[in-house]
């Protein structure tokens, strides 16, 4: 990861437990669960890689290389990543999910904690939706209040809005694939788009290119790169979903297996096998041995599905580089974004 967002990254993480200590004391005052959920979201929320708010301010240094990233920025990055918290628990508990990020999911922490007596399952599912609520609000205080002109701040928080609630219709498109028997290639590269390379990618690359006064052509060409790199950081993610070990993902190994996952690799080997391929009752099954995984990893491979699906992200490739040549920048911005594309395309965690 380059330095650009390893210092943005470094300065999103300190203002975010900061701006969690005054929530404590101006907003998350209804005890005693105000400080219960400003702990569980202070820690979820320190677990993830905070991509999203650290390219808030890394898009504001594609223009401005010189000099310190203004607070504004940082304060946006805060509320990308309480927006991610908030998107994530509430995943969690549409996909059944009982880890994320190394460690139990919001709503398995509170079915652990339900009162004696109580049905614990649906006490941690009601108490983690909540607590994905008060994140998402959380984001938008920040935002409504951050140090940036009126203007800009009003502009931002509308763009934010729009943004999110595309989130929310990709993943209802998501869901309904989790109900159907298979999803088209076009359909599942949509909800890519919305649910990971504009909410991902474009979002945070958008706001922190309108701190930095950018015009309007760039960004929108930051807003095409978003999507494209988003795409490719997905399609990386189903690869460590199917081949990573569980430790490194985050989450049970094979789980994409078992919950059907429509993905371009499933699509791709599911056009490769036979009919009456035991491998295909993998997908869906309702547990799998580590020997029905490895079967599965083993015919992705055999048939040859990861050159097939890297020519989709070739198609990407192309057109990341093609936004970024365009591009007025310096030849620092330049390189910058092209390592965030390489780290895309290269990303192993």
């Amino acid at each position: 990861m380059n330095t650009y967002l390893t210092e943005a990254r470094s300065l999103v993480s300190e203002h975010l437990t900061d701006y969690i200590s005054r929530a404590r004391r101006k907003t998350l005052t209804f005890g005693p669960w105000g400080d219960d959920v400003a702990s569980r979201l202070q820690e979820y929320s320190l677990r993830g890689k905070m991509i999203r708010g650290a390219l808030v301010g890394f898009a504001y240094r594609l223009f401005h290389t010189g000099g310190s990233v203004p607070t504004a920025c940082v304060e946006a990055g805060v509320a990308m990543e309480l927006l991610q918290s908030f998107l994530l628990i509430h995943d969690d508990i549409m996909d059944q999910d009982e880890r994320r990020r190394g460690g139990p999911a919001i709503h398995s922490q509170y079915a652990a904690a339900a009162p004696h007596g109580k049905t614990a399952a649906q006490y941690g599912l009601s108490m983690g939706v909540c607590t994905g609520d008060i994140s998402a609000f959380l984001a938008m205080e920040r935002l409504a209040t951050m140090d940036a002109d009126e203007a800009t701040r009003n502009q931002i928080v509308a763009l934010v809005a729009r943004e999110i609630s595309l989130v929310g219709l990709a993943q209802m498109q998501d869901v309904h694939h989790g109900y159907v028997s298979e999803a088209e290639d076009t359909e599942i590269l949509n909800v890519y788009t919305y649910k990971t390379g504009r909410y991902t990618f474009s979002l945070p690359l958008m706001i922190g290119a309108l701190l930095a006064g950018a015009d309007e052509s760039s960004v929108e060409r930051l807003s095409r790169f978003g999507e494209q790199a988003g795409r490719i950081f997905q399609i990386r993610d189903d690869q460590l979903g199917l081949f990573g070990a569980g430790d490194d993902i985050g989450k049970p190994e094979g789980s994409d297996i078992r919950e059907d996952k429509k993905t371009p690799f499933r699509n791709a080997l599911m056009r490769q096998l036979p009919p009456d391929s035991p491998i295909r009752h993998a997908f869906g099954a309702e547990s799998l041995t580590s020997v029905e995984i490895a079967a599965v990893r083993e015919a992705l491979e055999d048939y040859g599905i990861q050159a097939e699906v890297d020519m989709c992200i070739a198609e990407d490739e192309r057109a990341a580089r093609t936004e970024i040549a365009a591009l007025a920048l310096s030849v620092d911005g330049t390189r910058a974004l092209e390592e965030l594309l390489e780290y895309n395309l290269n990303r192993t965690v």
